[in-house]
């Protein structure tokens, strides 16, 4: 197919047909390479795995599962149907085939999209350095050169106003420029969530919650957005006291109040919050989305590419949810090989938001990669460079956990 021809298909292709682009794009080096082996290291301070696939012609693609290593390790290489089986011989750039070979059944048991996410995004790699593109032009993209991000943070002690204003002073030093703030509120009431056990909230705590965010409001000013997050673990009525009692304090949403999974709390908390409602970081696959999507149940949605089936899982919610005109964040706690995944698939569609990250958050993730990362007024730009990014490997060999086997099976 010569130039003129291929640009004679792409154009008459339908909206939002980004797979078979790239597969337009990937037709003339289908069936020339295969994968020879998928391999796996855990980093200290890190829970999440770092994949590698090898192939036959020497290009290896990185990725991350949100599995951890022995569950990743559990999955693709031991069992009645090793994710091993089904992938190796075959071509690294059949993304979608491998997609559904890793995302059916396994016998009897259902499809981890925490283990194979990581696979997917190293085989999007390895496609962009074959055929010599950053991933997110084989997704359809650039919308966008630059990739907004939100960082995590808050003050010691939310309901002390002086705490707040010396908290915010750190965050206006901040060199990064961060404008988004994501918080938690369990401090306010004193307790850790993992030692928590029931679901529910009173008046009393309603009143605390309404003053500690008002506070923040108060120390950051209305230059800087606000996440409120609820780490899925509350009940409706008590979901719906919290949008209340945040409202005042104009923050940019309230993110997993509900358990994470589909229910009619979530049709009903979003009918009835004054602040606009997230949900997304456990839900896997795009069949786990779709009922929120269907129920106009939320207002943003907000994936991770190490659970929810990676790239290509993630590019197929994103196609969903903008049937409905719902918005895409992307949640992200992992490292490297997640952050510029994630920063290529943002660049690649269009309704996207905002990028969680875990930078200078202590997990070594600003020092995976040979290129530094640079984030400016909150803001990191979308690599050019073919694949989703160069990982340091003399770094990760030399941080890697108590144990670990450098790049073992």
């Amino acid at each position: 197919m010569n130039r003129r021809q291929f640009l004679k298909t792409a154009l008459a292709l339908p909206a939002g047909a980004w797979m078979s682009r790239y597969n337009l794009l990937a037709q003339p080096a289908l069936n020339q390479i295969k994968i020879t082996a998928i391999k796996s290291i855990v980093l200290k301070n890190q829970w999440k795995t770092l994949v590698k696939v090898e192939t036959d012609a020497g290009i290896s693609g990185f990725g991350e599962s949100g599995a951890t290593g022995e569950i990743f390790r559990g999955w693709v290489h031991k069992g009645n149907k090793p994710i091993e089986d089904k992938l190796i011989g075959e071509d690294p750039l059949a993304i979608e085939k491998l997609y559904y070979k890793m995302s059916t059944q396994v016998h009897n048991l259902v499809s981890q999209g925490s283990v194979f996410s990581g696979i997917d995004m190293a085989l999007w790699d390895i496609a962009g350095k074959v055929l010599n593109q950053p991933v997110h032009r084989l997704l359809g993209g650039p919308f966008r050169e630059k990739i907004k991000l939100y960082h995590g943070s808050q003050p010691e002690n939310m309901l002390d106003k002086k705490s707040c204003a010396d908290w915010a002073d750190t965050i206006r030093a901040n060199p990064r420029g961060w404008s988004t703030i994501k918080m938690s509120f369990n401090q306010v009431f004193g307790f850790d969530r993992q030692e928590r056990d029931i679901p529910m909230l009173g008046p009393n705590d309603f009143v605390k919650l309404r003053t500690a965010f008002n506070n923040v409001r108060e120390a950051l000013g209305m230059d800087y957005d606000i996440i409120a997050h609820g780490h899925s673990e509350f009940d409706l009525p008590t979901s719906v006291g919290i949008a209340k009692a945040i409202a005042p304090s104009k923050v940019l949403w309230l993110e997993d109040p509900l358990p994470p999974h589909y229910s009619d709390s979530w049709k009903a908390l979003k009918q009835q919050s004054p602040v606009p409602i997230m949900n997304g970081e456990k839900v896997e696959m795009p069949k786990g989305f779709l009922p929120f999507l269907q129920n106009q149940a939320v207002d943003i949605i907000h994936p991770d590419l190490a659970w929810c089936g990676g790239i290509t899982g993630a590019r197929k919610i994103a196609d969903l949810a903008s049937l409905y005109r719902i918005p895409v964040a992307l949640h992200n706690l992992g490292g490297y090989a997640l952050l510029m995944a994630s920063v290529q698939y943002a660049a690649s569609i269009h309704d996207f938001v905002i990028l969680e990250n875990a930078i200078d958050k202590g997990q070594g993730t600003e020092l995976m990669g040979e290129d530094p990362v640079v984030v400016t007024n909150s803001y990191i730009d979308v690599p050019k460079e073919p694949g989703l990014m160069r990982m340091d490997q003399d770094f990760l060999k030399a941080n890697m956990r108590p144990g670990e086997i450098w790049w073992g099976a």
